[in-house]
């Protein structure tokens, strides 16, 4: 890799993180807390934040994109590093949740489990993530080759993508059914999220470009973000009027997501771009950010054992009935206790295996400095 300059950091990837992390803690508590499957008004809430799925997806391939294109890979010692990052993290969750939240007669019934779980990421609800990621790091040489062809037809890639994207969703949403011919495990298949790593490699590609876009078409990025979650709203209350069940009205993956994920993706990116302008003018990092950004691997793998604890502690005490006051007051505990939960594990020397907490990637592990400025004297 010797003579790739080096690029420069993106602290507007790290906004992105940090203003996904937190929203997608507030779609599990709305869910547990705001009865989020039959609410209307929570139905609503949970189909504008569903959108932090897609968000992470678009980062991965962003920052993969972003340190590894152009330059020669060693892909052994690359792959390890990154599936070190992941699996490890993916086998240790996946035992800790089984172990403490279910019941086994046995070492064997537990393995028995334990294995099945580990091949569709049902040991509990989000370690699907995890699952999806290691299948993009087994594709990763694919998809840098077809980064390449981006390089040159970025439209025609961008416009195969969101094609394909939108049939997909429609097939899942309105096909044959889950756990039937092709859709049998979506969601958990890593080409569920083809357009969403396409456009955060493109938003790699031509960083500098569209950085400079964001920055002088944001009215033009806030309008499209504005109107993408009105279709998504209208759509969530046709759908309840034509009588589907509020869990599909309210999906993470249908059609209707798909421009609307992308355009608060794009938001969030913009909003970033500004962050990051202002740091290079000499103002702090702002420390939320800054947490949220470097521990929000960690704080998505322990948030639901938290909540789990949350709302059994809840029931016991009668103390568990479903409101928005208790859906905020529960976000704001979890997210409180998760970051803390993981800054305590990134303390330790074996955080890497537990919460994927090591060095950032290649050209994107740099903070942005101030430049030095030197004291004038006297004459």
């Amino acid at each position: 890799m010797s003579g790739v300059p080096k690029k420069p950091y993106v602290e507007a990837a790290d906004f992105v993180r940090a203003a996904t992390v937190v929203p997608m803690i507030s779609v599990h508590t709305t869910w547990y807390m705001a009865n989020g499957g039959h609410w209307v008004g929570s139905g609503a809430a949970l189909a504008l934040l569903h959108y932090t799925r897609e968000s992470f997806m678009a980062l991965t391939g962003f920052v993969l994109t972003y340190s590894l294109f152009g330059k020669s890979i060693a892909w052994v010692p690359v792959l390890w590093r990154r599936y070190r990052l992941v699996l490890f993290p993916y086998l240790l969750w996946s035992a800790a949740y089984m172990l403490i939240f279910r019941h086994f007669t046995s070492p064997l019934e537990f393995l028995q489990h334990y294995g099945r779980n580990l091949l569709d990421g049902g040991a509990w609800f989000h370690l699907y993530y995890l699952l999806v990621t290691m299948q993009f790091y087994l594709l990763l040489p694919l998809y840098l080759a077809l980064m390449r062809v981006a390089k040159r037809h970025p439209w025609v890639v961008f416009s195969l993508a969101a094609t394909f994207q939108l049939l997909l969703m429609a097939y899942d949403q309105y096909g044959i059914g889950h756990r039937r011919g092709l859709n049998a495990y979506t969601g958990e298949e890593v080409w569920s999220y083809t357009f969403y790593f396409v456009a955060g490699g493109l938003g790699a590609l031509f960083w500098r470009e569209t950085a400079v876009w964001l920055n002088q078409r944001f009215r033009l990025v806030l309008f499209g973000a504005l109107a993408a979650a009105a279709l998504m709203i209208a759509q969530f209350f046709a759908q309840t009027f034509l009588g589907h069940h509020m869990a599909k009205a309210d999906a993470v993956l249908q059609p209707a997501m798909v421009p609307w994920a992308f355009a608060v993706i794009v938001l969030l990116a913009a909003i970033g771009v500004r962050y990051e302008e202002r740091r290079r003018r000499g103002t702090d990092r702002c420390p939320l950010i800054k947490i949220f950004a470097n521990l929000s691997f960690g704080m998505y793998l322990v948030h639901p054992m938290l909540l789990q604890w949350w709302t059994d502690l809840l029931a016991r005490l009668h103390w568990y009935h479903p409101s928005v006051w208790l859906d905020g007051i529960t976000m704001v505990l979890l997210v409180s206790a998760s970051t803390l939960a993981a800054w305590a594990i990134s303390r330790t020397p074996v955080s890497p295996w537990i919460i994927g907490r090591a060095a950032l990637p290649p050209g994107v592990g740099k903070e942005i400095r101030r430049p030095r400025v030197k004291k004038r004297t006297a004459d």
